[in-house]
């Protein structure tokens, strides 16, 4: 999709992993919650496949920190988002991301997932935001790196 396209009005979903790419979605993400007036819902997916359940072993601590940064990742969106009239939802799941991105949408009602071009992982966002377009039945923006 291209930014500035139409969408019908409902919920947006951002799939941010704190990355300057995922920034650059979530500037996208909380100006279209501002220009539609309606909530913006934003979910960090710690991925399963890297990541252990915390009480599963030597993965505890990596898996903590990347819970940690999770949290931290989705607070920045809720900071960007602090001047302007959007409410934010925050949830950080456990899981593949692009089927948390695609549950989580459907579980919100959501109209739009925005997510970036690029991410901080081995599989790059390119690679799950093609995914979760391929399969999703709603509207995906995949924010490009250079868009500003």
């Amino acid at each position: 999709m291209i930014p500035g396209d139409y969408y019908a009005m409902g919920a947006i979903v951002l799939a941010t992993d704190g990355s300057e790419y995922a920034r650059r979605a979530a500037e996208r993400a909380v100006d279209l919650a501002e220009e539609r007036g309606e909530p913006l819902h934003v979910i960090c997916v710690v991925d399963r496949r890297r990541f252990d359940d915390p009480a599963l072993g030597s993965a505890e601590l990596a898996t903590i920190y990347a819970e940690d940064h999770a949290a931290v990742s989705i607070d920045e969106v809720i900071e960007m988002a602090e001047d302007r009239n959007v409410v934010v939802r925050g949830d950080t799941r456990h899981g593949v991301p692009h089927d948390v991105i695609l549950e989580y949408a459907e579980e919100v009602d959501a109209d739009v997932i925005v997510l970036g071009e690029h991410g901080d992982h081995d599989e790059h966002f390119r690679g799950v935001g093609r995914k979760v377009a391929g399969l999703a039945d709603r509207d995906v923006e995949v924010v490009e790196a250079g868009a500003q």
